[in-house]
């Protein structure tokens, strides 16, 4: 059941009053705001919504004060004050704060009268753009035991991009006199929220264009495209969709001990420049090259591993990309292994197990020299 209508209008409450009782809410708003923002995480992540934050924060008390005094409202009791509890989260991108609002909306019972749309505020004005909604906790939480205490209690939850939430941050304390600045400063503001807003718009075009890119080498990979180029969005098409790559990492991580699919422990352009280094430059030749050395690249990790020290706690698939480069590498001429090492910054001065693996390498190398 949602929000019931208004409610007749008494004298103000003493602020003194007002505030001895938002102080004896402290435990309970810091409750409700870290629980909320547990179960917002939740929902995102069963969504697959990837969001740069979720804030959670009990309104300071000098704030309060400050907003229940303001002339221009009409709070005549501490409860006409919403955003006592208060959260928010901070998509990567503008289209995204739809899909978000949308959780909020089925998740929480919403105030539809006091929730306010700030996008669609007249584009001549300060604001801070964003979706501000008024909530409780539904009925059918409330009736478990550990949400029962937050039965009718209000908070707001804010839903705004990531530079929006950068310009409400920007606008925020000596900034904030919005229509009551000077002339020429709010010249400047509307200059600096215009580049805001097209920044947004650039972002997002070049995120739709990254994933029509990614779509079309998806395709292109699948189909071994000859002569595809070599970059981050090939090789990580090829990691995540070639049984070789994914065989040889299962081996690698066995060898060492740990698991696999951890945070990546070489960026992806330490790959790359490697993979170039060794003279694969593209994408079917570093797949013929997977294949022909399946065996050996599992072998040349485990025969040098005692030269490395300890292993990271946990690998990242394609690490075999990245052992095949290093293989290749050190099937050269000394001198030529440590300049290239030296360009990754993966050289130790005066290693001393650097001959035993270029050994262990020519070894392997020959070994599969004529495999197809």
């Amino acid at each position: 059941m949602g929000f019931g209508g208004g409610e007749s209008r008494q004298s103000a409450a003493d602020v003194e009053t007002v505030l001895a009782e938002f102080d004896s809410r402290a435990g309970l708003l810091k409750s409700i705001c870290d629980k909320t923002k547990e179960l917002i995480e939740e929902f995102l992540q069963d969504a697959d919504i990837r969001v740069q934050s979720v804030q959670a924060r009990v309104k300071k008390r000098k704030k309060l004060r400050e907003k229940y005094l303001d002339p221009a409202k009409s709070y005549t009791r501490l409860d006409d004050i919403h955003d006592q509890a208060g959260l928010r989260v901070v998509t990567y991108y503008e289209d995204e704060v739809d899909r978000v609002a949308e959780i909020i909306e089925r998740e929480f019972d919403i105030d539809r009268e006091n929730t306010v749309d700030k996008r669609k505020i007249e584009l001549d004005r300060f604001g801070y753009s964003a979706i501000n909604y008024v909530c409780r906790h539904l009925g059918t939480r409330t009736a478990l035991g550990e949400y029962r205490k937050f039965s009718n209690v209000r908070f707001e939850v804010q839903v705004t991009s990531i530079l929006s939430h950068a310009w409400s941050e920007m606008n925020h304390g000596s900034y904030d006199l919005g229509e009551a600045s000077p002339p020429l400063i709010r010249r400047r503001f509307f200059q600096l929220k215009a580049l805001l807003e097209l920044a947004e718009s650039q972002f997002l075009e070049l995120r739709n264009k990254t994933k029509e890119y990614e779509r079309s080498v998806a395709v292109q990979v699948e189909a071994k495209v000859p002569d595809l180029p070599l970059d981050g969005v090939s090789l990580k098409s090829l990691v995540e969709s070639d049984p070789t790559v994914g065989q040889i990492d299962v081996a690698i991580a066995a060898l060492l001990g740990v698991p696999l699919d951890g945070e990546a422990e070489v960026s992806v352009n330490v790959k790359i420049a490697a993979l170039e280094l060794a003279g694969l430059t593209t994408l079917p030749a570093v797949r013929a090259s997977l294949g022909k050395y399946a065996s050996g690249i599992p072998e040349f990790v485990g025969r040098c591993r005692e030269y490395w020290g300890s292993p990271p706690d946990e690998l990242v698939r394609g690490v075999s990309t990245f052992q095949l480069a290093m293989l290749l590498l050190h099937n050269r001429d000394r001198e030529k292994v440590i300049e290239a090492l030296k360009s990754l910054d993966l050289y130790p001065e005066d290693d001393p197990h650097l001959d035993a693996q270029i050994s262990i390498a020519r070894e392997i190398v020959n070994k599969y020299k004529d495999s197809a």
